[in-house]
């Protein structure tokens, strides 16, 4: 009887954010349906990975750039209303994109203005949708409303790429953007009968230009006047280049001794680690007030990164890419708690875009130094004939893909000794303040 006094407590509290969460997770998927036939499209029209990596550009660094501007009128917009236009917004520019495929008119350059529109969109979605989280759940539960967020991210992540190849199949690609612009009507549906509460503006009293660039500068204070808002903008800055690095590395790691179809398995295999950690933080919630497990859970990715470097091993890069992907939601989770708790809501767009603009371009940085790192320094160095071969070599071997896997070993050392240096810090000074349990 008292388990199903707590279920019905858990529903009741998180009644208005469960209906905010399914129908924006469905829309979501929807958005990944499109964003991976659309990747299809693209290659089989082009056969050029050039082409491919522009529309991942404009889909990606567009709204990284504007999303400081994007957090300034979040805080002044009301944030359903927000995130309602920019739903439709999107909608619309996936029924455009199904229509001049059906007429036989898309064109290369219409993906690379649809990608860019696509990312301004979700610029405002992922602000607005960050900043009103707290106003929809009480505060001891923000970690296991991040927790389900990031669930939902994983499962799309991971159900997409089979989804879409099967619907491409059978209906075709117009059919997958459909099925893309229906989703988005199940989120506006769930978003109009739900009540997203509005916190008080706090506004710089200025008008125009100024009063923007000053919304901004308010913003940017409300983190460098405290130290563990810099330090955590800092260390996740670093997690963002890490991933970025990671995120490109991977395929050719697994690519350089095995199959496509090997790689694709392993991807599989990861992608469930990923579930599986925001499973975790769904239930756990993390800790209501400490950083330990931001700072544990990332030194935990830096030994997973280790792993999947050491050696030219299906079942250690498995091993290792797996648990480095089951902890990354409970580390954005838990990054996300921490902010959300520490911000005045009436705050919360223009400095979560501030933090959301910093780590992407870590990423973006990630993501444009990974190649030139492993394929013209470590690489020729670990070659069997390589400068070091004879020490390093023999320790994680010699030959193609072997400087990636140095590479990710020294991802993963640098996290992991950044992680547990925080920790200490944290541990040893502000132990009480930040809720480190001390013996």
């Amino acid at each position: 009887m008292e388990c199903e006094n707590q279920i019905m407590s858990f529903i009741r509290e998180f009644r208005t954010f469960l209906l905010f969460w399914l129908g924006q997770s469905l829309s979501e998927v929807g958005t990944r349906l499109t964003g991976f036939g659309l990747g299809i499209w693209v290659y089989q029209t082009t056969h050029t990975v050039t082409q491919l990596s522009l529309v991942l550009f404009f889909t990606t660094l567009p709204g990284v750039l504007i999303t400081p501007f994007v957090g300034v009128i979040v805080d002044k917009w009301h944030r359903k209303t927000t995130i309602i236009l920019s739903e439709i917004g999107a909608s619309i520019i996936t029924l455009t994109l199904a229509l001049l495929l059906w007429t036989d008119n898309l064109q290369l350059w219409h993906t690379y203005i649809a990608a860019f529109f696509t990312s301004v969109c979700g610029s405002f979605q992922m602000t607005a949708k960050a900043a009103a989280l707290p106003m929809m759940v009480p505060r001891e539960q923000i970690g296991r409303a991040n927790g389900l967020i990031q669930f939902s991210s994983a499962v799309g992540q991971l159900a997409a790429p089979v989804l879409a190849g099967v619907i491409i199949v059978n209906l075709q690609l117009q059919g997958l953007l459909l099925i893309d612009f229906a989703s988005y009507f199940i989120g506006l549906l769930t978003l109009s009968i739900i009540n997203i509460p509005q916190p008080e503006p706090k506004m710089i009293s200025k008008t125009g230009i100024m009063a923007v660039i000053y919304d901004i500068i308010y913003g940017w204070e409300n983190i460098s006047s405290r130290l563990i808002l810099k330090i955590i903008l800092i260390f996740m800055t670093l997690v963002s280049l890490i991933n970025g690095m990671t995120t490109v590395l991977i395929n050719p790691l697994i690519l350089s001794f095995a199959t496509a179809t090997t790689f694709g398995s392993v991807m599989s295999v990861a992608g469930c680690g990923m579930v599986a950690g925001s499973i975790v933080m769904s239930v756990w919630g993390g800790e209501k007030k400490s950083v330990s497990s931001l700072f544990l859970f990332s030194a935990l990715n830096g030994i997973a990164l280790m792993i999947a470097g050491l050696r030219p091993s299906i079942w250690l890069i498995t091993l290792g890419i797996s648990l480095s992907f089951f902890t990354l939601p409970i580390v954005l989770s838990t990054n996300n708690t921490i902010w959300q708790n520490s911000i005045e809501p009436s705050v919360q767009g223009r400095v979560l875009a501030l933090f959301y603009t910093i780590t992407g371009l870590g990423s973006a940085l990630g993501n444009l130094s990974a190649s030139p790192l492993a394929d013209a320094i470590l690489e020729p160095m670990l070659r069997s004939n390589g400068i070091l071969a004879p020490t390093i070599g023999k320790l994680i071997g010699t030959g193609a893909g072997r400087g990636i896997g140095l590479l990710l070993i020294t991802e993963g050392l640098l996290m992991l000794i950044v992680s547990l240096s925080l920790y200490s810090y944290f541990y040893f000074r502000h132990s009480e303040e930040y809720g480190f349990e001390t013996v």
